[in-house]
């Protein structure tokens, strides 16, 4: 265990909620208030064992939705740490497309079906136009309540290490925007349940150091495809 006392630091460790009934199914959640399933409570407490062994946590911090809420109360009871809900930890809004897999919206809707599917197996060498879905989130406010949590853990927390449970599309657009990615293109990145990954800011100025580490569970890691997000 290593805690920063160094005041140029700050560790951020970002973990994604456990296991819901909607990621076995292949929906998207978006902000759908579901809760974690049986597997998802032991994958949590799995990973609030390994967190505290290895990571000397100062602050915790969670979206308010109940898969995530459920998640950081593992980490609460190893750590000894209250959890804080933070709004800006909410998963991004996916709109129509939240509640519903793929196989269903075909049928719903073959239009946005054909969008969606056109989007993620395109060529992105050069510019497509992400579909517009009723109800998604701007990507220009996504990516200010990005910013703005990361100006409160570096104002509130400096050389302190912050532990902060979300989703899987807020945590891999939080490092593709750190890492200076272009949001007219697909995130590039997955996350799995539980996984770990660090950002280590110095000097405010980001650097990732660990990311999609699931170990502590010993999942099989899936094929992946590009996503909407």
């Amino acid at each position: 265990m290593q805690a920063i006392n160094n005041e140029l630091y700050t560790r951020l460790l970002l973990i994604r909620h456990g296991q819901t009934q909607h990621n076995t199914q292949g929906f998207i959640s978006g902000r759908s208030d579901i809760p974690i399933n049986e597997t998802g409570h032991q994958q949590a407490s799995i990973m609030a064992k390994r967190v505290k062994m290895e990571y000397a946590v100062d602050v915790l911090y969670a979206s308010p939705l109940q898969r995530t809420m459920q998640t950081a109360h593992y980490l609460s009871q190893e750590l000894g740490l209250p959890v804080i809900p933070h709004p800006d930890l909410i998963e991004y809004g996916f709109g129509e497309l939240s509640d519903i897999s793929e196989s269903i919206l075909e049928k719903s809707n073959p239009a946005l079906f054909k969008q969606v599917r056109d989007w993620k197996e395109a060529d992105f060498s050069v510019h497509h136009q992400r579909p517009s879905v009723a109800g998604m989130e701007p990507i220009e406010e996504f990516k200010n309540r990005i910013q703005a949590f990361t100006d409160m853990i570096l104002k509130n927390h400096r050389g302190k290490t912050v532990a902060a449970v979300s989703h899987g599309g807020f945590i891999k657009s939080f490092l593709y925007y750190h890492a200076g990615g272009d949001f007219s293109q697909y995130v590039p990145f997955w996350v799995d349940n539980v996984s770990l990954s660090i950002v280590d800011f110095y000097r405010g100025n980001p650097v990732i150091r660990l990311f999609n580490d699931n170990s502590h569970i010993h999942e099989d890691l899936e094929l992946g495809s590009p996503r909407l997000l």
